[in-house]
């Protein structure tokens, strides 16, 4: 009887040695069957999974704001409901001419230029909307730069499958004039070291390195759990969340400024975090 209360006290202490707690909304639960751990999706792009035996998806609303713990392997030990923070309404910036059109940079070398100035003083712990939002603002007001922004999206089969935390990226890439062709390049001053095609940013993530495919929101939304590991969707660089992403799909109404409350909350996280 010792020996099994010694080794449930060595379980206990090494799960909590182990274990990560966050803050965050959440976005959406995934719809597998009962018998299945089910998915949380968090508004800054974290999931983690629950044994429905313990945890009822009634405990995870959409909006909802969480604490959470989870165990090394991304599993839920607790979660906490916090009280909901609003953010202060602002209006958009007042930018003149802003066109819609993307830059189409004249050479490669001057998309490397533009990828080495990029800012890294970011806190190190950062989001990727955050990061990406930050560096789409910055590169606008030093350069003029009109980028756009990819969002990988991270399938419910790729995530069980390598047991991933994220379910989703985001990165501005620019245009490139290459012998008369237009390419893009990523341009995710964290994870990579040169600027990237589509393909060979996604393959630093996707460890079976199979291609996603360019799609749009809705259609990564019904096809989360088919055979796919990812799926690629482009925005303009005004976008920060996925939901403003879905929200122009469904509303067929785009923006065209950055927001100012949106940029200057990413500021703050960019430097700390909260």
């Amino acid at each position: 009887m010792r020996k099994v209360l010694t080794f449930l006290i060595c379980i206990m202490i090494t799960s909590a040695a182990f274990a990560e707690r966050f803050i965050d909304t959440i976005h959406s639960v995934s719809k597998d069957q009962e018998d299945q751990e089910r998915l949380v999706y968090l508004t800054n792009g974290r999931i983690f999974f629950f044994n429905s035996q313990y945890f009822s998806p009634d405990d995870f609303m959409t909006g909802d704001r969480v604490e959470v713990e989870v165990d090394k392997n991304n599993r839920l030990l607790s979660v906490k409901s916090l009280p909901k923070t609003f953010a202060k309404e602002e209006g958009f910036d007042a930018f003149d001419n802003i066109s819609e059109d993307a830059t189409i940079l004249p050479d490669y070398s001057e998309a490397s230029r533009i990828f080495n100035g990029m800012n890294r003083n970011y806190y190190n712990r950062t989001e990727c909307t955050d990061r990406a939002h930050v560096w789409s603002y910055e590169e606008w007001k030093k350069h003029k730069l009109i980028s756009r922004k990819v969002f990988m999206f991270f399938t419910s089969t790729y995530i069980r499958k390598y047991n991933y935390k994220w379910w989703f990226h985001v990165s501005p890439y620019a245009l490139v004039k290459e012998n008369e062709i237009v390419t893009e390049y990523v341009m995710d001053r964290r994870f990579i070291n040169t600027p990237l095609t589509m393909k060979a940013w996604s393959d630093v993530f996707i460890q079976s390195k199979k291609s996603c495919p360019v799609s749009t929101y809705a259609h990564y939304r019904a096809n989360n759990y088919g055979p796919e590991h990812c799926f690629h969707v482009k925005s303009h660089m005004y976008n920060r969340l996925p939901l403003h992403v879905e929200n122009e799909e469904n509303t067929g109404q785009s923006r065209s400024q950055f927001n100012s409350s949106e940029v200057n909350y990413s500021y703050r996280a960019f430097s700390r975090r909260f």
